[in-house]
């Protein structure tokens, strides 16, 4: 380890965290081939731990000889069709095993898979793709793409299935299942020469008997991944990584005790339009010799079944879905059930994160179910190519303001503090986060004035506020934008308001959003959940005057917050990133309850004539509580 320097309380300056790391850890960042692709580097990966499985899709294992071998089929079919160097292909849908080849076989001709974001719009579809000749499709999500992918600037469709590499007999099954549910719904693919098939995709590569690699090339593009749309500029924007930027990841990763081991096995369920699917869930394992486990079903319920049938030693996921699974794993505990995570070496919370309180029972559920190592941390974001921040389980117990912290910065990533104005801030200040990576993005494709708005003197303007204390440690309060600008020029934030709802032992948590209306364009509503599941009707009334006393005494005049939602167990997250879905939540208009004058009212937002929202009260009876808006 590093001894102390002399601080001169500037994160930049101190590196504070490089005291965890081994001495030279910094250095070893940068020690990356200059003249090589990724597929380079994972190739020669794949022959040194050639006797361990690349990837398990329902039990079907394909070995490194074999993925290697898929990998260069899909380049000669991509060669074949007349793909291009630094040609840009569109990929839309989840991980399977030729999506993966896929993705090394377009690095390796020097062309460029770009996984767009499932929740594309058509406008957005449409500009994305404008580029595009050939691309990529998940036959189940054909209906959302099918008005662009149709369109004559795209001479081939290769489209994928669930059942591609599937082991019999499921893979009959699922097939009869998906062709009836196609057929129902009409969404089908077209059986057009413009549209093929894997299997016949894979027989085009036969035609091409030419040098499939090109010339290393440096700042190349080599990735396209999609913004989760909350950095600057919202909306969609495709993350371009190169050569350089996501081997520089990879590296930070392994030097900063990435818990990846040869012959391990690494869950990745997420889509790879996400940088983390992508490079922590697929790259970095495949570099590190571990076995990826490829499951495309994202739900709370699939996660559950995944960690205890598959067994994967590495897992990543959001806050809510590791709170929805421990709090099913501690249930079935109360009432008998063992487990054992012994398997567990490094299942990962990242995305929204959680509490400190929450965060410590989760490990003490994983020291009495055996597991190897507790929970570690994440911080990251697209615009760096993923993650940013390392856990350590040697740094303990885990540090907390009002908020836990992610970590410490990777060796080589430098995370700092900054005013409105551009200064830095010192320790324990908040302001605007940024950080300084190897691995940040090369550009948002084909957004060069975003492109500069988000780069600033080389820093990555992340869009959140936090705090950076003495030793290093990251505290990440939540997005800069969720603010309320006030009369006096101030702002006042919701995650400030929600970790203030939280602070009271009688809410387990909080999501405040805001709900303007035709008196207020600062009014908010709360979605809470209680810490105790069965309080009485008269105590949730009573919950809701201190609540109702104490945010009056805390909120600044202009600022109201006017209902409330109820849900158990859980605030409502997204199927499908399984992050708190506060978007639909924001759209919900009745189900809110209020204490007005002693009286427990009904709340509903109703549109006048001007399109703004008012609120319509009425006084319901306390028996008729527990049945609004549950989960």
């Amino acid at each position: 380890m590093n001894e102390d320097k002399k601080m001169t309380g500037y994160a930049s300056i101190d590196k504070p965290w490089l005291k965890f790391y081994q001495e030279n850890a910094e250095e070893m960042v940068y020690n990356i081939p200059l003249n090589k692709t990724v597929w380079d580097v994972i190739e020669e990966k794949l022959e040194e731990y050639y006797d361990i499985p690349a990837i398990e899709y329902f039990k079907k294992q394909f070995s490194r000889e074999e993925f290697r071998d898929r990998v260069y089929i899909w380049a000669r079919t991509f060669r074949a069709m007349g793909v291009e160097k630094n040609e840009v292909v569109p990929i839309y849908g989840p991980f399977f095993p030729d999506i993966c080849a896929m993705c090394l076989g377009l690095n390796a001709i020097g062309a460029v898979p770009y996984f767009l974001k499932l929740a594309i719009s058509k406008e957005a579809l449409e500009e994305e793709t404008r580029e595009s000749k050939i691309a990529v499709v998940y036959d189940g999500m054909w209906p959302l793409v099918s008005g662009e992918f149709s369109k004559d600037k795209f001479k081939k469709v290769i489209v994928s299935t669930v059942t591609d590499e599937m082991p019999s007999p499921k893979k009959e099954i699922v097939s009869l299942i998906s062709y009836i549910n196609a057929k129902k719904s009409k969404s089908y693919v077209p059986k057009e020469k413009k549209y093929i098939w894997i299997d016949e995709a894979l027989k085009i590569a036969d035609y091409y008997t030419g040098d499939v690699k090109v010339p290393f090339e440096s700042n190349r593009s080599a990735f396209i991944t999609s913004s989760s749309g909350t950095t600057i500029g919202g909306g969609v924007k495709g993350i371009v990584a190169t050569n350089e930027t996501a081997l520089s990841q990879i590296n930070m990763a392994k030097v900063s005790g990435a818990q990846f081991y040869p012959g391990d096995r690494c869950l990745n369920h997420f889509p790879p339009a996400a940088a983390t699917s992508l490079n922590v869930l697929f790259l970095v394992p495949l570099y590190s010799g571990e076995t990826i486990v490829l499951d495309p079903r994202v739900s709370d319920k699939d996660f559950y079944n995944q960690l205890i049938t598959l067994k994967p030693n590495a897992a990543c996921s959001t806050g809510s879905a590791w709170e929805v699974f421990f709090n099913r794993i501690e249930k079935e505990m109360r009432e008998g059930k063992k487990f054992d995570f012994s398997y567990a070496k490094g299942w990962t919370l990242g995305g929204e994160g959680t509490d400190l309180k929450k965060f410590k029972k989760w490990n003490e559920i994983m020291k009495m179910a055996n597991a190897q190592n507790g929970m570690f941390l994440g911080y990251g974001m697209s615009e760096i190519f993923s993650s940013a921040t390392a856990s350590m389980n040697d740094i303990s117990p885990k540090k907390s303001k009002i908020v836990m912290d992610s970590g410490i910065p990777y060796a080589g990533t430098i995370m700092s503090i900054f005013d409105e104005q551009g200064n830095e801030l010192k320790y324990n200040q908040r302001g605007y986060l940024r950080i300084k990576s190897p691995g940040k993005m090369k550009e948002y494709y084909n957004k060069p004035e975003l492109t500069k708005e988000t780069i600033k003197d080389e820093w990555i303007d992340t869009g959140d506020i936090a705090e950076v204390d003495e030793d290093g440690f990251i505290f990440v309060y939540g997005r800069e934008k969720n603010n309320i600008k006030l009369e006096n020029g101030k702002k006042i934030y919701l995650f400030d308001i929600e970790n203030y709802i939280k602070q009271n032992s009688f809410i387990d948590d909080a999501v405040v959003l805001q709900m303007p209306t035709e008196e207020n364009d600062n009014n908010l509503v709360a979605h809470i959940v209680f810490t105790d599941k069965e309080l009485s009707n008269e105590e949730i009334k009573n919950y809701f005057s201190l609540l109702n006393e104490k945010l009056n005494n805390y909120l600044p005049r202009e600022v109201n917050l006017s209902a409330y939602a109820i849900h158990d167990v859980i605030i409502p997250f997204s199927p499908t990133t399984l992050k708190k879905d506060r978007n639909k939540m924001s759209k919900q208009t009745t189900g809110y309850l209020q204490v007005i004058d002693g009286n427990l009212n009904k709340i509903e937002f109703n549109l006048n004539n001007n399109g703004k929202l008012i609120p319509k009260c009425d006084i319901i009876t306390i028996d008729k509580v527990k049945t609004i808006n549950r989960r």
